[in-house]
C-alpha cells in the first residue's frame, strides 16, 4: 500500500508555514478571506488537513481533519507537523512557494533573458512556476534550507 502525502489547508495567518510546507513538495493552499464553514467544505472535498491556530476552530464538533498549531514562529510550527511531514528529496522544491501550483523542468535557454547571467552560466537546472511565472534554481540558498529542513524534522 503506497501511502500518499498529505494536503493542506491553512488559515492565512500561517503564511510563512505554508511557505515551508511548499519548500517540502507539499500542496499547502491558503485561501484568504474564507469562512470557517467554507473551510471545512474545503479540506472535506479536497482531503486536506485544516491548520489553525485557533483553539475554536480546532476544537469544532465539525466532522474534517484538523490539527492546531500552538506555536508562533514557523520553525516551530513545522515541527509540530513532524510526524506527519517528511523531508523526500524527490519532492523538495517541487512547487512555488508563492501560489502553490508545481513546478516544472524548464531550459536554461529558454529564459536566458530572465535570469542573471553568473546564474545562466553556472547553473544548468531550472524550474518555472507555469502560475506566476517565477523562476527557480538551486542557488546558495538552496543548501542552507535544505539543511535547515532536515534539522527541523528530525528533531
Amino acid at each position: 500500500m503506497v501511502l500518499r502525502k498529505p494536503n493542506f489547508l491553512l488559515d492565512e495567518n500561517l503564511n510563512r508555514l505554508a511557505k515551508w510546507l511548499r519548500l517540502l513538495g507539499y500542496d499547502a493552499a491558503v485561501y484568504k478571506s474564507i469562512s470557517f464553514h467554507n473551510a471545512i467544505r474545503l479540506a472535506n472535498r479536497e482531503h486536506r488537513i485544516f491548520l489553525t491556530r485557533s483553539r475554536k476552530l480546532a476544537t469544532s464538533n465539525q466532522k474534517f481533519s484538523r490539527r492546531l498549531i500552538m506555536s508562533v514562529d514557523h520553525r516551530d510550527q513545522l515541527k509540530e507537523l513532524n510526524d506527519i511531514v517528511t523531508v523526500k528529496e524527490e519532492y523538495l522544491f517541487s512547487r512555488c512557494i508563492l501560489c502553490n501550483k508545481k513546478l516544472f523542468d524548464i531550459s536554461k535557454e529558454k529564459i536566458k533573458e530572465l535570469i542573471p547571467e553568473f546564474v545562466y552560466e553556472s547553473l544548468d537546472e531550472f524550474k518555472l512556476c507555469r502560475k506566476c511565472g517565477r523562476i527557480f534554481w538551486k542557488g546558495s540558498h538552496y543548501k542552507a534550507i535544505k539543511k535547515e529542513l532536515k534539522y527541523l524534522l528530525t528533531v
